[in-house]
């Protein structure tokens, strides 16, 4: 799939809206992704040295994938809805289904108005997606990159996936060459964070806590709590042509967790990447930054992450291999911050074009927890091992 691709089919799905001069009325698209994950290795759970034979269980954090097969993790079904509704005004929404929510529930992923103030100029209003990182606007889309799941240590590392407000898209063409700047305001209500297994015990309005009377939540307990981001700002900035692409973004805001007790912290975030596809050379890479308060920094300590893919189209075959590293960003130590996680990952991975629209990809990853940390899986290690290798296969269509 050439880079002209990717790009029209992101911006189709980030910005439908505005592909419906093209047609009047409501104009309907979708895509899925069907997967299934194995991983070779039980982890422990609230024991640092324990041994093998551990037994079956979840290996990465949020439960997804386990040493048996499973088809949660990857597996998701979604359409976009948009509708012209006069020269200057066009409406666009997402339904999105997950295998790991609710049974395939579906729900509305975003929706929101577009209102064309001039020619480069465009305002959007409702519930937007939060851009931070290359691939955020069509994230889902498992079409629209090459792998199965984009590296975890990079894209793991900010749970806002959405934010109810407003931003404004002001695009400047130079040739080939164009530039789009997007700044934003908004907060993020209902979001949801995994609960470090580090403090799983300690949330008594997640798991049933540690209060008089009730019993702790053992390690290995997969809970979530419910947290908000309020006066969001921030500004995304992208540049390139056909061949490639080059992003900066930048946001802060201000995180209360009522199951931690936490109130208006700061939290700030950073990130730069870049991608290019030319001839039959595939290129990514991101890095990213995250800084927050004293209180929220329980739930997201300071971390910093990267990662790097190479491929080489061969016909309808696109072999590649990603580098990805996680890292504590001087996070401070003492009551009240939490436990940065480390890790690194090597992926090699095949997509085959099964025709216009969809796609097969293999992939197997190597992940070894860093610096004593049980890295982004549910537990640690059995004693003698150093890493975990997680293969996954999943088909993606778009339609």
């Amino acid at each position: 799939m050439k880079k002209w691709l990717v790009g029209a089919l992101g911006a189709f799905l980030a910005f439908g809206a505005s592909q419906a001069y093209a047609v009047q009325g409501v104009r309907i698209n979708g895509f899925l992704t069907a997967g299934a994950t194995y991983a070779d290795t039980a982890v422990c759970q609230g024991d640092v040295a324990c041994t093998a034979g551990v037994g079956r269980g979840p290996v990465s954090q949020d439960g997804n994938i386990s040493n048996q097969v499973g088809f949660s993790n990857d597996s998701r079904f979604g359409l976009q809805i948009s509708a012209k509704i006069n020269s200057k005004v066009d409406m666009t929404g997402q339904l999105l289904s997950r295998a790991n929510n609710n049974d395939y529930a579906m729900r509305a992923n975003w929706a929101f108005v577009t209102y064309h103030l001039a020619d480069p100029l465009a305002i959007r209003a409702g519930k937007l997606k939060l851009t931070t990182f290359l691939i955020s606007d069509y994230y889902e889309v498992g079409y629209a990159y090459p792998w199965i799941t984009p590296p975890q240590e990079v894209y793991y590392s900010n749970p806002i996936s959405t934010i109810n407000g407003m931003d404004a898209l002001y695009r400047v063409n130079f040739g080939q060459f164009s530039m789009l700047f997007q700044p934003y305001y908004g907060t993020s209500t209902g979001e949801q964070a995994l609960v470090p297994q580090e403090v799983i015990g300690g949330v008594p309005e997640v798991v049933g806590g540690a209060a008089p009377g009730v019993v702790s939540s053992p390690p290995g307990t997969i809970a979530y709590a419910n947290f908000t981001a309020n006066s969001m700002y921030g500004i995304n900035v992208s540049a390139g042509t056909n061949a490639f692409t080059l992003r900066g973004g930048y946001l802060k805001t201000l995180v209360s967790a009522p199951s931690f007790g936490v109130t208006n912290k700061t939290a700030t975030f950073s990130s730069v990447g870049g991608s290019m596809d030319w001839e039959n050379i595939v290129l990514y890479a991101e890095y990213f930054q995250r800084r927050i308060e004293q209180g929220a920094n329980e739930a997201f300590p300071d971390q910093k992450g990267w990662y790097t893919t190479l491929g080489y189209r061969i016909g309808k075959f696109l072999p590649n291999v990603t580098f990805a590293k996680l890292e504590n960003n001087h996070n401070p130590v003492g009551p009240g911050y939490g436990t940065p996680l480390a890790q690194s990952s090597v992926t090699g991975g095949v997509r085959y074009e099964l025709g216009t629209g969809a796609d097969i990809k293999l992939e197997a990853e190597e992940v070894k927890p860093l610096d004593g940390t049980r890295g982004l899986l549910i537990g640690y290690l059995p004693t003698g091992k150093s890493h975990v290798m997680i293969y996954s296969v999943a088909i993606d269509l778009v339609f």
